[in-house]
């Protein structure tokens, strides 16, 4: 569901602005149910307009303009790709690469593992709550809203140029905090930092 969340904290976000909700595992559409074995394509499994769960795959693409979801259970040897306008939820899950995409219209990820990066550009909505990432998390350009919510970062968290809003709440990162020419600024707090909390989120 996408509503409207006031934003609270620091960052020095601009007075009255407001951010779109997350967006939430109950707002991931009802889709056919995927074939066994995932159609393939340049050796990657394809998800385009399926929904499972509990099934170990290979490397795995959303295709442009195609939905995905993956339920509590599913395990990719590999990395998960979006395609652009492509939307991907996914809560339970394990993702042994990484979760790569430009120009996806939404993103959603929860309580998952991830054992490389997640790097998402010039995107739409995006939502990262209770997340384990091996490496960082990278969001840049993105026009939706941005939320990263709880999660445990091995890494770095980068917030560059982001243009829908960003919320960065309650997350423990062993590396650095890095938030720069994000417009409104970000708001959120509570983070768990090693490293750094640097430029606009120096004070989250």
């Amino acid at each position: 569901t996408l509503g409207l969340a006031a934003c609270g904290g620091g960052g020095g976000g601009e007075a009255g602005t407001a951010v779109a909700g997350a967006v939430t595992f109950a707002a991931a559409p009802s889709l056919a149910p995927a074939p066994s074995p995932l159609p393939q394509a340049n050796a990657m499994n394809v998800c385009e307009n399926y929904r499972f769960g509990g099934r170990d795959i290979e490397n795995l693409q959303v295709p442009d303009g195609a939905r995905c979801v993956l339920e509590r259970g599913v395990r990719v040897d590999g990395n998960v790709e979006l395609g652009n306008r492509s939307e991907f939820y996914a809560e339970g899950v394990r993702i042994g690469g990484n979760l790569q995409g430009q120009r996806a219209a939404v993103t959603l990820l929860e309580n998952s593992t991830v054992g490389g990066n997640v790097q998402l550009d010039i995107g739409g909505a995006i939502t990262l709550r209770d997340n384990t990432v091996g490496g960082s998390i990278q969001l840049k350009e993105n026009a939706g809203a941005v939320h990263v919510l709880s999660n445990v970062v091995d890494a770095d968290i980068q917030l560059f140029d982001n243009r829908g809003g960003v919320v960065v709440q309650s997350n423990t990162v062993d590396g650095n905090l890095q938030c720069k020419e994000n417009r409104p600024a970000p708001t959120g707090g509570a983070n768990r930092v090693q490293g750094n909390k640097e430029d606009q989120c120096r004070g989250l």
